[in-house]
């Protein structure tokens, strides 16, 4: 039996969860710009303030979910990724679980759930460009996918660049004797992530275009 139909739910269904995402992020921006600044706080401070938390919870629920929707598609289109481009997906798709079920400190207030949303959420968003740009260069070598290769490759090593922004941002951020310049770097930090994050959006979506292509005889 052809497993096109399935493949296809599957992408429906990512496309579901990165757009109910989309909903709740924008609903987290709108409704609590008081309190979290967009260009200083990280996105993750939104499950900080009042009311905001079961939002955000389900925001990154969303986001796992569809992006778990994505890899099934990915792994039944029997397209050559590679296992590591896979078992990389899997790391983006468990580590944002975790960010999920682990919420961050408040300033001065570390604890062991904390560290462990720091570190599951880095690890995603660390791991899903080093998979996509994994797949950019399996599917350049095979004919009639040069063209979407590329630009996956492209917004990959955008999404690298902006990983980089961003943990240079954290680390003057939380810098602990910061010179004004440094302090001025990490005033940046919550800008640089949602550049990141809008980025590997992006990512996402292109991923299920490259699901949707393979069945279509590509």
């Amino acid at each position: 039996m052809d497993s096109f139909p399935l493949t296809r739910k599957l992408v429906v269904a990512a496309h579901a969860g990165l757009a109910a995402a989309l909903v709740g992020a924008a609903a987290l921006h709108l409704g609590w710009a008081k309190q979290v600044d967009t260009v200083r706080n990280v996105f993750s401070d939104y499950a900080l303030s009042d009311g905001a938390d079961q939002v955000f919870a389900g925001t990154v629920a969303c986001l796992s979910m569809g992006s778990t929707a994505l890899v099934a598609g990915l792994v039944r289109s029997r397209l050559p990724v590679g296992a590591p481009a896979i078992v990389l997906l899997g790391a983006w798709c468990g580590g944002l679980f975790i960010a999920a079920v682990f919420r961050t400190d408040p300033p001065g207030v570390p604890s062991i759930g904390g560290l462990v949303h720091r570190y599951a959420a880095g690890g995603a968003v660390a791991a899903l460009p080093a998979a996509t740009l994994l797949i950019a260069r399996r599917l350049g070598r095979r004919p009639g996918w040069q063209t979407m290769a590329r630009s996956l490759r492209r917004t990959s090593w955008a999404s690298v660049a902006g990983c980089l922004a961003f943990m240079c941002a954290h680390l003057c951020a939380t810098a602990p004797d910061p010179t004004p310049a440094v302090q001025e770097i990490g005033a940046w930090l919550g800008l640089a992530e949602r550049v990141t994050l809008a980025l590997e959006m992006s990512l996402l979506f292109m991923l299920a275009g490259v699901v949707l292509a393979s069945r279509e005889g590509r």
